[in-house]
């Protein structure tokens, strides 16, 4: 979602394109067309950061949101999977898995400059895999879900330095990371197949773990963990709806149903709408309030977006 809350932008998969959506009247503004299988998408100031995948390479478009084209192009080694930005929009990371192991791509978006930040943390390590890569609200530090064969940990950078300062070992498969509205803490979802999800929570400053609470009503594997505006909840996507939690206890507190297998969730920067994508190509808008059961556009519109959301949905 752009920072104003005046439009979402989507990614479709299925026809190779990306759409943004009016955030107030639920409408397609504008689609952009012929992007290659786009997957993730990140955004900061009026620009929208997509990855794609050809044959040869991957690359990072870079959308104006205010006009919805297409403006740069930043092809990449290697295959990207996950995107972050920093907050003044200068620098865009990309963490890759490649075959000697897992590294973070910097991009310098005024100098189009490429740099490279290993995760390797002693040589090479081929079947190290990153999962996401977070950046701190003062755009100082990067946490990066990385994968090793002993074990998941939370990669903490250095952006001025570009340098690792060192890992959290969390061990259990991570699946996501939220940071908290100032980045004191972050809160590492994990799950598998024999335990279900659990949250670990790191204090940023220590670079340790503080907290661990399993969730217990979660169906299925999850994708997806952010945080609202004001940090109080948390938004928890597994197969079958989205799941509510308090920051304070981890404590569910409400379940938000959908029509078909949500996706993605994203609250808009006024705290009063959840926007949530899910498998079948919809997106259910909701106001926040104690209900949290999904109301249904007005039919029109959601006729629009089941026919302009096809394909696998993310939101931002």
């Amino acid at each position: 979602m752009t920072p104003d809350g005046g439009k979402v932008m989507v990614t479709q998969r299925a026809d190779n394109s990306v759409s943004s959506l009016d955030a107030d009247t639920c409408t397609r503004s504008r689609t952009v067309a012929g992007v290659n299988e786009p997957f993730v998408i990140a955004i900061a100031a009026a620009r929208a950061y997509v990855s794609t995948v050809s044959a040869a390479y991957d690359s990072i478009l870079v959308i104006d949101a205010d006009i919805d084209q297409v403006i740069a192009v930043y092809p990449l080694a290697y295959s990207v999977r996950d995107l972050a930005v920093s907050p003044d929009g200068r620098y865009v990371y990309a963490c890759r898995a490649g075959t000697l192991g897992a590294d973070v791509a910097v991009i310098d978006t005024v100098t189009e400059r490429v740099d490279a930040i290993s995760l390797a943390a002693n040589g090479a390590e081929p079947r190290a895999t990153p999962e996401c890569v977070r950046v701190s609200p003062d755009g100082s530090r990067l946490y990066v879900a990385t994968q090793r064969p002993t074990g998941a940990e939370l990669t903490v950078i250095d952006t001025h330095r570009r340098r690792m300062l060192g890992t959290v070992a969390i061990g259990s498969p991570i699946r996501d990371v939220a940071l908290s509205p100032h980045g004191e803490l972050a809160y590492v979802l994990s799950c598998g197949a024999d335990f279900g999800a659990v949250i670990d929570v790191v204090n940023t400053v220590s670079d340790a773990v503080i907290g661990t609470s399993k969730i217990g009503d979660v169906s299925g594997f999850v994708t997806q963990l952010t945080l609202s505006g004001d940090g109080e909840r948390a938004y928890l996507v597994d197969d079958e709806s989205v799941l509510v939690l308090s920051t304070q206890t981890l404590g569910v507190i409400g379940t938000i149903e959908v029509g078909d297998h949500p996706s993605c969730v994203v609250e808009s920067p006024d705290g009063g709408y959840l926007y949530v994508a899910d498998y079948a190509g919809t997106v259910s808008v909701l106001a926040i309030s104690c209900n949290t059961t999904a109301t249904p556009l007005p039919e029109g519109a959601e006729a629009g977006l089941l026919q302009l959301l096809q394909g696998q949905p993310a939101l931002t």
